[in-house]
C-alpha cells in the first residue's frame, strides 16, 4: 500500500499536483516602494537609507561624525560646507554664515545696550589668538635651539660632518632666547594698549 502511495504521490508530483507544491503560503508581499533622489528612510531593520541616482546609500552611525572631521558640514547648523566654509570651520568651529550672523548680533546687542560687546569679544580672541602663537612660537625656539647647537649632521650617505659653532651652546641658547623674550614682551605690550592690529604673522 505505501509503494501505491508512493507512486501516486511522484506522479502528483510529475503533474504539479502534489500537495507541496499546491500549499499557499501565508504571509505578506512587500510593496514596492518608488523612491525619488535625496529621498532618506529607515528599513525594518532600524538601518537607514539614502536613495542617490540609480542607487541607495546605506547612511551609518558615524557618518556624520566623518562629514563633520572633514568640515563638509557645519557642526553648528548642519549646512553643506563650501570651500569658504571650510576655512572658516577650521578656525572658528563653524561656517562663515554663521560667524557673521554671531558677529552682527554682538554688534546690535552692543548698540541697544550701549555697550562695546563687539569689542570686548573681538579683544578677548585677538588675546587668544596671541596667547596661542607665543605657546607655538616657544616650541619653535626649543627646536632651533636643538639644531644651532648641533655639532654634528649625519648625510644621506651615512657621512658624519663635525661643524665648529661660532660660539658656546649657552651663548647661542641665551641668544635665542633673549631675542624671543623681546618679541613677546613687544607683541604683549601692543596687546595691553589696545592695538588690535597684531600681525601674529600667520
Amino acid at each position: 500500500m505505501s509503494k501505491l502511495n508512493n507512486v501516486k504521490a511522484v506522479n502528483q508530483m510529475i503533474r504539479g499536483e502534489h500537495r507541496t507544491q499546491t500549499r499557499k503560503s501565508k504571509g505578506y508581499e512587500k510593496k514596492s516602494i518608488e523612491r525619488q533622489i535625496g529621498d532618506s528612510w529607515v528599513d525594518d531593520n532600524g538601518q537607514k537609507w539614502i536613495q542617490k541616482s540609480g542607487y541607495k546609500v546605506k547612511i551609518g552611525k558615524l557618518t556624520g561624525i566623518r562629514k563633520i572631521i572633514d568640515n563638509a558640514i557645519c557642526p553648528k547648523c548642519s549646512k553643506s560646507a563650501t570651500n569658504w566654509d571650510k576655512k572658516f570651520i577650521t578656525s572658528e568651529g563653524r561656517c562663515h554664515d554663521c560667524v557673521v550672523k554671531e558677529e552682527t548680533l554682538m554688534h546690535c546687542e552692543g548698540y541697544v545696550k550701549n555697550e562695546p560687546i563687539y569689542e570686548n569679544w573681538e579683544r578677548e580672541k585677538i588675546k587668544n589668538n596671541v596667547n596661542s602663537f607665543l605657546k607655538d612660537a616657544a616650541k619653535d625656539v626649543e627646536m632651533l635651539k636643538q639644531q644651532f647647537t648641533k655639532a654634528e649632521y649625519v648625510n644621506s650617505n651615512g657621512t658624519v660632518d663635525k661643524w665648529i659653532l661660532p660660539e658656546s651652546v649657552d651663548s647661542i641658547e641665551q641668544g635665542l632666547d633673549k631675542q624671543f623674550d623681546k618679541f613677546k614682551d613687544i607683541l604683549l605690550k601692543k596687546l595691553e594698549k589696545g592695538d588690535n592690529d597684531v600681525n601674529l604673522g600667520r
